[in-house]
């Protein structure tokens, strides 16, 4: 889901089109090329000098990032993470794949979907397939004796399609974005998830 900046310019005012050229590391290359275009079409004149330090800016912006990238080995799961406001908020692909793994999958669905609200069809596809799969996960363990290694095992399979199958049709593979804290969903996801595994321990004792 790419953001069209250009168009996302023409609802700003000057002096919020200016904050991108002021703090042009805050902000990713199309957001600041985007803000000067507009500039200009509202005819503000750009020496050339303004011009090339905006480009030095970013030429240095872009080498900050390459070297970041490398000393991050381009982990697919944060290569995307940006710092950049105008970057959609979303719950991240660990967060998806730890919620998936750790809770399962319904958690995960919850999480992803919420980064879909704008795609109401998108959204209840990708909820419907965490509760299936939930459902199948829970109906076949249930005939295996008690292993928690395995359970994570199938609740991770689920977390992998969740991030690397929905997040890439719905999203984007390549889409940038800021990410949601996930201290909200991590208490309520506890609350919800104690008192069943309580349930599950002591059943076992009796």
């Amino acid at each position: 889901m790419d953001i069209d900046y250009e168009k996302l310019m023409t609802s700003k005012s000057d002096e919020g089109l200016m904050i991108y050229l002021d703090k042009v590391e805050m902000y990713t290359e199309e957001a600041v090329v985007a803000s000067v275009k507009e500039l200009q079409k509202r005819g503000k004149q750009f020496s050339e000098q303004e011009l090339e330090n905006i480009k030095t800016k970013l030429e240095e912006k872009k080498k900050i990032k390459i070297n970041e990238d490398k000393k991050l080995k381009t982990n697919s799961w944060t290569k995307n993470i940006v710092t950049d406001p105008s970057a959609p908020n979303y719950y991240s692909h660990k967060a998806i794949f730890a919620f998936s793994t750790i809770f399962t999958v319904v958690f995960g669905a919850v999480l992803l979907s919420s980064n879909l609200k704008d795609k109401g069809n998108a959204r209840w596809t990708v909820l419907g397939f965490g509760i299936l799969y939930t459902g199948l996960a829970i109906f076949l363990l249930s005939f295996i004796p008690r292993s928690t290694g395995l359970t994570f095992g199938v609740n991770g399979i689920g977390g992998w399609i969740m991030t690397q199958f929905f997040w890439n049709k719905y999203i984007g593979e390549e889409t940038k974005y800021r990410t949601k804290p996930i201290w909200k969903p991590l208490i309520i996801s506890l609350v919800i998830s104690i008192p069943f595994l309580l349930a599950i321990i002591f059943g076992g004792e009796e």
